[in-house]
């Protein structure tokens, strides 16, 4: 069974050009993300009855996260679960930048590199 191999690119990324200005921002905003994790933090208080009465505990902490197929649930410190919510907020809005940026490259290619003719 033959392999097919991919067509040799008749022009390499550098000859696009420069990038555009929406491109160069979002570059710049993606170097200046700070520490970033995947999940969710979550603080919840739990109602207990003790001898009779319905007592407040809490609140705990607590990261979740999939890993491998399976959830992993770990306890948290409210320091930790302070710095968790933000790399989770850095990780979030990372994930966004980099959609916009592959977005505008696929736009880009599309209009500057030649493509196949179209039968109609």
């Amino acid at each position: 069974m033959k392999t097919r191999s991919l067509p040799r690119a008749a022009v390499g990324l550098a000859h696009l050009g420069p990038a555009p200005p929406a491109f160069e921002n979002l570059r710049r905003q993606l170097a200046e993300t700070a520490w970033i994790c995947q999940g969710t933090v979550v603080c919840r208080s739990l109602r207990r009855r003790v001898r009779g009465r319905l007592v407040q505990k809490g609140p705990y902490y607590l990261w979740t996260c999939k890993v491998q197929g399976r959830t992993i649930c770990v306890a948290l410190s409210p320091a930790q679960y302070v710095l968790l919510a933000q790399a989770i907020k850095n990780h979030r809005q990372l994930q966004k930048i980099v959609a916009q940026m592959q977005r505008l490259t696929l736009k880009t290619i599309l209009k500057k590199v030649p493509g196949v003719k179209k039968r109609k």
